[in-house]
């Protein structure tokens, strides 16, 4: 048997400060009072082996982050996709406007060396 705070016991059993106080009001939580001048330290008395904390999930949280992976890598292959697709258009950009500056009367005439 363990002794210990209120606050550890709330932190161990997972419970409110209020709820706790409930349960040992109803009896449900043993205690262990003792006297410190008109008041009295409450200890919570658990068993030797703490709460088992690790759950084991259940098979549709498995199910369910499988599929989080799955549509993660769909994810990054799009965002791959995307990144070719803007370098293309920036290239693309590129070629129009070499093909306006070609094609542009005024850009042909300040190119020209005897003006």
């Amino acid at each position: 048997m363990r002794l210990l705070t209120k606050t550890e016991a709330c932190r161990e059993l997972r419970l409110s400060l209020s709820t706790l106080n409930r349960r040992i009001a109803a009896g449900e939580v043993p205690v262990k009072r003792e006297p410190r001048g008109r008041r009295h330290r409450v200890y919570v008395m658990l068993d030797d082996d703490p709460p088992n904390t690790v759950e084991t999930p259940p098979p549709e949280l498995a199910a369910a982050q499988e599929r989080v992976r799955g549509l993660a890598e769909h994810v990054a292959s799009l965002q791959e996709q995307l990144d070719l697709e803007r370098e293309r258009n920036a290239e693309l950009a590129n070629e129009l406007k070499a093909a306006q500056r070609r094609h542009d009367p005024w850009w042909r005439f300040w190119q020209r060396e005897d003006v």
